[in-house]
């Protein structure tokens, strides 16, 4: 009998989930960001940003490819102004964290100061449609209060 062995480091999975409350922190807020096995500890100087998402319209795909856990974040904003447009182009040179909270109701991190996020958007059908984007060779770690 002939038993196929698997390479598991060169598959390929996509997982997407649905969350809530985004929000966006820029690593200029970060005073200490700690990672222990799944579980993070942060400490902000200020407030993290809430992304004012129109709810239901987040949504989280990861996938794995070759050890690199690759993520992506989309979201819509109803609110399409000349305010929010810069308050987003600011966003996009900056290297950002997200916190969310699962399907599950656990709250979780996204990026790190090691494997930062990056955000781009664009403008279709009335909304700002947000993406924020990394890889990391973990996935999304469980934030402690």
């Amino acid at each position: 009998m002939k038993i196929n062995k698997l390479n598991l480091q060169n598959m390929n999975r996509s997982t997407v989930s649905s969350c809530h409350s985004l929000k966006i922190i820029p690593l200029s807020l970060l005073s200490r960001f700690a990672r222990f096995g799944s579980r993070v500890s942060m400490m902000l100087l200020g407030e993290a940003i809430d992304a004012e998402a129109v709810p239901g319209s987040i949504k989280i795909s990861t996938t794995t490819d070759n050890g690199k856990v690759k993520k992506k974040i989309t979201f819509e904003r109803s609110d399409v102004s000349a305010a929010v447009a810069d308050r987003l182009d600011r966003f996009k040179v900056l290297r950002l964290v997200a916190t969310y909270v699962d399907e599950s109701g656990k709250r979780r991190v996204a990026g790190s100061p090691n494997w930062p996020l990056a955000l781009d958007y664009t403008t279709e059908g009335g909304v700002f449609s947000v993406n924020l984007q990394g890889e990391d060779v973990r996935p999304d770690a469980f934030l402690t209060d």
